[in-house]
């Protein structure tokens, strides 16, 4: 097992976990030419030298540093021959100052870097780049591709397409999102890496409105099932990936404070996890461990409205309120069976097993439930 794990550039995080198999460390600055998978406002802001600092502290942990360079629409700029020299620059002095891996969306950026950096950077092939198939995967391959992120939302359960990728590959590595709990198939897909994109690169307006996420979080309250479906894996069904010659594994998140990073290394790399599994797979609602009260605000203009769903579900920020659901992992042993044994069909109106298997292992909190959906009426009223 090797883990790339996101870093919310503490030092301390880094003494943590450099007795687990962590190869890599990601992470990238608020602000560069080509934006990444998380809009600024939910990045803390470090300068270049702590950014430095960070860097150098992962690499003298015997740990690669991979920079996230993938934002999946960079408006054509990547063409002009100044911004070129300017994003060349950059990668200059990425590698001087020891980021020695990158995370890629964009072809003509990994053609670029190719060229002009050779073989000094790992290449890592973002989710955003939807790779869906062997075809897909070979053309990144023949690129220069050196890892793969598979596309999490179609095919992180289709293991007949994952071996056929494993064993076919001549040389890059298939990498799975493990720690995900969007729609899967979801149609908000380009739509959002684009928003997110656009959301952390230099010169944006700050207007940006996780609106893509809140989508799929409304739909996961009205069909709980959905979370079922959602392309998860489960720290203890690392081995069915890994019988068919999966090793690398991403986990995130870069805004999570460092217990909840170490928390995740830990529980993948022990295989095991007891308690709700949103705390593993969800990106926001972190909280210390207490009994929390919902508490309802009088809101009504868009911003009140949009805080307000942040607030209660803990979009950058500590939650509140107690979560709306809970996932019993430990009763979820077994669930894989059915995706290993290829009896997946994609056909989800006439299969009935993701859920057969949420009315078994979810159990909702009603007032929080339907607090929100009733602020996400409220946001879709006003938003358009």
């Amino acid at each position: 097992m090797k883990i790339s794990l996101a870093t919310n550039f503490d030092d301390d995080l880094i003494d943590q976990i450099k007795d687990y198999p962590v190869y890599e460390i990601y992470g990238k600055l608020k602000y560069d030419y080509v934006g990444g998978g998380r809009p600024d406002n939910t990045l803390i802001n470090i300068d270049k030298r702590r950014f430095e600092e960070h860097v150098k502290k992962v690499r003298n942990a015997g740990i690669r540093f991979n920079y996230l360079l993938n934002g999946s629409c960079l408006a054509n700029n990547e063409q002009d021959v100044e911004w070129q020299k300017k994003f060349i620059d950059f990668l200059s002095y990425l590698k001087k100052v020891g980021v020695n891996a990158l995370t890629l969306t964009n072809p003509y950026l990994l053609m670029l870097i190719r060229k002009h950096f050779k073989n000094d950077f790992y290449v890592r092939v973002s989710t955003f780049a939807c790779i869906d198939s062997y075809t897909k995967a070979k053309y990144w391959e023949e690129l220069g591709a050196d890892y793969l992120c598979v596309d999490f939302v179609k095919i992180n359960r289709d293991f007949r397409t994952l071996k056929y990728i494993v064993d076919n590959l001549k040389k890059a590595k298939i990498e799975i999102l493990v720690t995900n709990s969007c729609l899967k198939n979801c149609p908000m897909i380009y739509t959002h890496t684009n928003g997110l994109s656009h959301a952390s690169s230099m010169g944006h307006n700050n207007q940006y409105e996780d609106w893509s996420l809140f989508y799929c979080q409304k739909k996961e309250l009205e069909n709980i099932d959905e979370y079922i479906k959602s392309p998860w894996v489960r720290p203890e069904d690392i081995k069915y990936y890994e019988e068919i010659g999966i090793e690398h594994f991403k986990i995130t998140e870069r805004d999570f404070p460092t217990e909840q990073l170490v928390k995740r290394v830990k529980a993948y790399t022990e295989r095991h996890y007891d308690g709700n599994l949103l705390d593993l797979i969800q990106g926001h609602g972190v909280v210390e461990v207490r009994d929390l009260t919902l508490k309802k605000n009088k809101v009504e203009k868009r911003k009140e409205i949009y805080d307000e769903i942040k607030r209660v579900r803990g979009l950058g920020r500590e939650r509140e309120c107690n979560r709306h659901i809970y996932i019993d992992n430990k009763k979820l042993d077994n669930f894989i069976d059915f995706f290993v044994s290829n009896k997946c069909t994609g056909n989800c109106n006439s299969c009935g097993y993701c859920k057969m298997i949420a009315s078994k292992v979810i159990k909702k909190n009603e007032d929080v439930c339907n607090y929100l959906l009733e602020l996400y009426d409220k946001y879709d009223k006003i938003k358009l």
